[in-house]
């Protein structure tokens, strides 16, 4: 049983495209992006994840603050100086996958419009319900034909739209699924589409850049330096869970309680280490790789949770 003693959701509207990569690959793809294995859906994968929440809590934490707070709430790490002379400490938050929600497509509409599937919703039905907020929440659970559709966003869609090269059939029954006009309202344009369509949308309308390097005394292209990357596209939306649970004395050893993290530890309760993430993380947040290029910025918001 995780010994959990809050959580939330995180949310991460990808401002810009997102390469969260999986290593190099012998597809046409030479540099492909991080997917689930059992579904292929892009995810971005926990270690990502928490990695740049660190990052991100570094730069922006109150200054003010203990320089050991970081090592206290992420766990210990001699990059954040760490005492090597004090046994390593875990982390008092963990971080899930950040799995898609919803996925931009070109439309004849509008620019374009998200699409979710039944799978994803039943999924993050039961995430819900893990954070203790399930109840009440209103969510779409009919399956779909293939070539229908239902507007399940804020926005009201109806009649045949076409996705990329595939034509759906919106039906003109306007859902009653709440959840996304109220915790999603930005997804104003959102269809829910069959689990075929959707496992074609994520597989192969993905955004794909062509990268080489030029020589700079003859200015043209160095052999071998040409490589074909993914990305997950700006305008994605994907989510991940949060837990937070307190720190103890009992984590060191007798002999360390007079170290000056004592006081510290002994004060760090679930609620005040929560407190400490939402407030400093918050915005926006770079995540995955290419930040040199302006890959991976994402605008970051909190659906806050109950309790374990």
């Amino acid at each position: 049983m995780l010994k959990k003693e809050l959580c939330s959701i995180c949310k991460f509207y990808a401002v810009s495209p997102i390469h969260a990569g999986s290593g190099t690959s012998t597809s046409a793809v030479d540099l492909p992006i991080q997917r689930e294995r059992h579904t292929n859906w892009p995810h971005i994968q926990a270690s990502g994840v928490k990695g740049a929440f660190r990052s991100h809590f570094r730069d922006f934490a109150d200054k003010n603050s203990d320089k050991q707070l970081i090592n206290l709430v992420f766990g210990s790490d001699k990059q954040d100086d760490w005492d090597e002379k004090i046994d390593n400490l875990p982390g008092a938050m963990s971080v899930s996958d950040a799995r898609l929600l919803a996925f931009p497509m070109r439309s004849n509409i509008a620019p374009f419009v998200w699409v979710t599937c039944p799978s994803v919703l039943k999924r993050l039905k039961t995430d819900l319900q893990y954070i203790g907020l399930g109840e009440g929440m209103t969510i779409y659970e009919q399956d779909i034909q293939e070539d229908n559709a239902v507007s399940i966003g804020s926005d009201n869609i109806s009649g045949q739209v076409v996705l990329e090269d595939a034509v759906v059939n919106v039906s003109d029954q306007k859902s009653e699924d709440k959840l996304f006009q109220k915790e999603f309202s930005q997804i104003e344009r959102l269809l829910l589409i069959s689990d075929e369509m959707f496992d074609y949308a994520v597989s192969y309308c993905t955004e794909i850049q062509t990268n080489i390097k030029i020589n700079s005394k003859t200015g043209t292209a160095e052999d071998g330096a040409l490589r074909y990357q993914e990305f997950l596209p700006a305008d994605s939306v994907l989510y991940a869970i949060v837990h937070y649970s307190g720190r103890d004395l009992g984590e060191i050893k007798n002999d360390d309680k007079q170290n000056p993290l004592a006081d510290l530890i002994k004060d760090m309760n679930a609620e005040m280490i929560k407190n400490h993430i939402e407030e400093t993380i918050k915005n926006f947040i770079q995540i995955g790789g290419d930040e040199t290029f302006g890959k991976g910025i994402c605008k970051l918001e909190w659906i806050k949770g109950g309790a374990k």
